[in-house]
């Protein structure tokens, strides 16, 4: 059997560019046709292409970027060459390198943002997506030419590849998902260039541009570019075999270099990337890595060959058309040198979807999870081209055992679909199709037909298949993540952000808002929320929220301070909104007005004396053993008096104050309920089927008839069944006079080392007395420390607070990284900054550098001795620095390289 791809061959007298551009042309045909078939169920049921995320995340970001670039753009050309570099419109104030490299900064596609208006980042958001589809299929193409595969070809194994299983899950979820599957066909073109004693310029460019894109899909990147640079020496590289061993180490350290020159290129970003995402709370999960997965992953995965359905992980998809899996079944007949090398790259990726330690590795040591099956698309993909044009051409009897392996694989799906709704679900019209596919190229075999023009078309619909399948309602429903058409343009145009801005409120003030309609509007507009939701969030503010059990919370978001008086003064909140449907009003707040937002009605109040951006506190603890026994009410009222430093004594400070309190803290007496449903024992509570509720019922004395903040504790609160699941209990509060309240909120899993501490609070109540109601959505077994009640006396706390001297704090002035401000003060005493700690502030009094403190768990201070100071806080991002010296010796590598390798060439020639 030939095993050169010679098949439909062009005669030799035609120009290769000539081919190549009609390979662009039928690709780019193709890829339109797909765009408008894969996608056309959005527009049918009237479905946006924002995701929870796209809408949250993703458009947000892209729209701060754009302005962030405009903003330096207007520095540089009015002179004052100063880059932005902290923003509190990030949650309560974060880096904006740090942030923001998880979703846009580093990505030149995003660079385009500079030139758009937040009112039309939505279109600009999908023009992207589909930008980074095409360009996927694009170099792919240019890696198959480099190659000299079959050009009729290479354009149906682009679109295999651009619209692959994961690549319709990410592409429109995270579009900047997409751009490994851009660079890695780069990367090896780049391997193969270094392999064949070429230039090594171009893998140096991409690899720079691939890590400054995104350090997290880098890292994958990079294991599997070096796996396929070990793979291919031994077939590229001609050397006598006693020389091979010492040849393969100097190539490897060669390529190496390389690689740290464009590493070293790209540390201006990469370093404070880094350091933020060390630093981040997302990395306080504890993994427990088994050696096998379950027996429905595998079952799962045997399943998903030629399906939508996600294997290991919510991102782990395959979904390939039927022809190009049994193209893959049949390379395994071929004994050539490049089929060799491709059986290899395929193994190696079975072994990787099968054990999890690869899914745990290649995800950067963190959550298992199968991300990384863009690289399998991509080699499943160039596997393909090189093997049809011999699969086209081979005899009935070479190919009977490939397609009866596909198609007994086939039946055994098809009937699981018979017996099980669910699987029928995933997978009957995939693979009834795939089916169908089969028996057809089994008669046009038999008959000995051309099967080319038919198997070429199949992949075409087959991927129209698998894209319906995924986006359907009668298959995965995975429209149903995506929110409605013009979401977007309505949310910009009404929200509370526009509300809060019509104030005109010269004041640094933040405002907190129940049921935000989505979590980063103050990225967009530029306020400044309580609410954020981004990826890269400090890991003291989640620590913070731990430690006061903050209920709206989770690893990486904060949704509102959930009415919490005390909190709302620890940062600055200055503006309360609610639902204008909300019967509850906040007694401690003036009501401003009522507007409308593309949420819903809202009620804005103003707290009638807020907190301001600076506090100085007369009373510093060293945070102890003291310290951490107290409960969580207990830690959030000690803050508001008292300094708590997580520092090592100063000598000056030796002495402490006690641990007192100026809110009356009242522990209810409270008693469960179970039922028939729900049986509760010790610490420990058993469900026996779904969304079971219990009861808690509370009462205790009080001395006034007053209204208090009430809170529901759970601490260190598990669900035990399964140690991966997350769960919202749900939480319905009757009073004694029969009012009713309902809160839900999230926890994070038992693997994890933080989320379990949870206080929800439904703001001031009668609360002599009454039940609260809680529905578990999970069966099973949960298990606690501690659930309790407190009703929380605010009027002595308050008046206290509101009778301080506003006089030791004024001029208080915000610029670009930097704060300014004076102080009047009567004693030594310790000033606390209502914004998140960071070694990236520095603190200067009077112009002289003095330490910074953590203080309360997550904030910043000083000390400020008595008498009239200016104090000066200013920022630089954590490692930039560092970072652009590295990358400066990095360009400086890559000019004497460049040198080098001319000097050579002349040398050669």
């Amino acid at each position: 059997m030939a095993q050169k791809n010679n098949l439909l061959t062009f005669p030799a007298k035609r120009n290769f560019n000539c081919f190549q551009l009609k390979t662009f042309l039928i690709y780019s045909l193709l890829f339109c046709l797909l765009v408008t078939l894969c996608f056309f169920q959005f527009f049918v049921y009237g479905k946006s292409f924002c995701s929870g995320d796209g809408i949250t995340e993703h458009t947000a970001f892209l729209a701060f970027y754009g302005e962030w670039l405009r903003t330096i753009a207007y520095n540089f050309i009015h002179g004052k060459f100063i880059v932005p570099t902290f923003s509190f419109s990030l949650g309560f104030g974060a880096d904006i390198i740090s942030s923001l490299t998880w979703f846009c900064i580093g990505d030149p596609l995003n660079l385009l943002s500079i030139f758009v208006p937040k009112n039309g980042t939505y279109i600009l958001f999908v023009f992207l997506a589909v930008l980074r589809f095409y360009l996927s299929g694009i170099y792919f193409i240019f890696y198959c030419n480099t190659h000299k595969f079959q050009k009729n070809i290479i354009p149906f194994g682009a679109i295999s590849y651009s619209f692959c299983g994961y690549a319709l899950f990410v592409g429109i979820r995270h579009p900047y998902f997409l751009n490994p599957l851009i660079f890695l066909p780069l990367l090896c073109i780049g391997i193969d260039k270094i392999l064949d004693r070429k230039s090594p310029m171009f893998f140096i460019i991409f690899s720079f541009l691939a890590c400054v894109c995104n350090y997290y899909f880098f890292y994958m990147l990079s294991f599997f570019v070096f796996v396929y640079a070990a793979v291919r020496f031994f077939f590229v590289v001609k050397i006598e075999r006693k020389f091979l061993c010492k040849e393969f180490f100097k190539t490897f350290f060669r390529a190496f270099g390389f690689y740290m020159i464009a590493v070293m290129m790209a540390a201006f970003i990469l370093l404070p990337s880094a350091y933020g995402f060390l630093t981040a709370s997302r990395t306080t999960e504890k993994i427990e890595v088994n050696f096998f997965y379950s027996l429905a992953y595998y079952a799962n995965l045997f399943s998903s060959v030629s399906s939508p359905a996600s294997v290991g992980g919510f991102f782990g998809s395959i979904g390939f058309a039927p022809v190009v899996f049994v193209t893959l079944l049949f390379l395994f007949t071929l004994n050539d040198k490049i089929s060799k090398q491709l059986k290899i790259f395929i193994l190696l990726g079975v072994l990787f979807f099968i054990c999890p330690f690869f899914g745990h590795f290649i995800n950067g040591f963190n959550y298992i999870t199968n991300r990384w099956c863009f690289a399998f698309a991509f080699l499943g993909c160039v596997s393909f081209v090189y093997a049809f044009p011999i699969f086209c051409k081979s005899s009935f009897k070479e190919l009977k055992i490939p397609l009866l392996i596909a198609v007994v694989q086939n039946l055994l799906v098809v009937f699981s679909c018979i017996i099980s709704q669910a699987r029928r679900q995933h997978y009957a019209l995939c693979y009834i199709y795939s089916l169908a596919v089969f028996l057809i190229l089994y008669f046009l075999i038999k008959k000995r037909k051309d099967i080319r023009i038919f198997s070429l078309v199949s992949i075409f619909i087959g991927i129209v298949v698998i894209a319906f399948v995924r986006y359907s309602p009668y298959g995965l429903s995975y429209l149903d993540d995506f929110r409605e058409f013009g979401i977007y343009e309505g949310n910009v145009a009404k929200n509370t952000d526009i509300e809060i801005l019509k104030l005109n409120d010269a004041d640094f003030f933040r405002y907190d808002e129940e049921n935000k309609f989505t979590a980063n509007n103050a990225v967009v507009f530029g306020t400044k929320s309580t609410a954020y939701n981004y990826s890269i969030s400090d890991i003291h503010l989640m620590q913070f929220y731990e430690d006061i059990a903050l209920a709206k919370t989770s690893l990486m978001s904060c949704s509102s301070l959930n009415r919490r008086s005390a909190l709302q003064k620890l940062f600055a909140v200055k503006y309360f909104v609610l639902l204008a449907e909300t019967e509850y009003a906040p007694e401690y707040m003036t009501f401003v007005k009522e507007f409308d937002t593309y949420g819903g009605k809202k009620k804005l109040y103003k707290l009638n004396n807020p907190s301001p951006f600076a506090v100085p506190y007369k009373n510093v603890l060293y945070a102890d053993k003291n310290f951490e026994k107290l409960n969580p009410i207990e830690k959030q009222e000690l803050f508001l008096d008292t300094a708590v430093i997580y520092d090592e004594k100063s000598e000056d400070n030796t002495d402490e104050p006690e641990l007192k309190l100026n809110s009356k803290i009242l522990r209810k007496n409270v008693s469960f309920v179970g039922n028939d449903d729900v049986k509760i024992e010790e610490n420990k509570i058993t469900t026996k089927r779904k969304n079971a509720a219990f009861e808690i019922d509370f009462a205790g004395d009080e001395n006034s008839d007053s209204k208090k903040e009430l809170y529901l504790l759970f601490k260190n609160f598990y669900y035990t069944t399964d140690s991966y699941e997350q769960f919202k209990p749900q939480i319905r509060f009757v009073s004694s006079s029969g009012k009713e309240e309902s809160f839900s909120f999230g926890m994070t899993n038992a693997n994890d080392s933080m989320g379990h501490n949870r206080m929800p609070c439904f703001g001031l109540q009668e609360c002599k007395s009454g039940k609260f109601f809680v529905t578990l959505e999970n069966k099973g077994v949960y298990e606690f420390d501690e659930i309790s009640v407190f009703a929380l006396d605010i009027s002595e706390r308050d008046e206290k607070f509101n009778s301080r001297d506003t006089d030791e704090i004024s001029s208080l002035a915000f610029s670009e990284n930097k704060i300014s401000l004076e102080t009047s003060l009567n004693e030594k005493q310790f000033v606390r900054f209502s914004m998140p700690y960071s070694k990236g502030w520095k603190i200067f009094i009077d112009g002289k550098e003095t330490k910074s403190y953590r203080c309360d768990i997550a904030f910043i201070g000083t000390f400020v001795d008595a008498g009239n100071h200016s104090v000066v806080l200013k920022y630089s991002t954590p490692f930039l620095a560092a970072g652009v010296v590295s990358s400066f010796i990095g360009l400086i590598a890559l000019v004497a390289l460049c040198f080098y390798l001319k000097s050579r060439k002349k040398e050669n020639e």
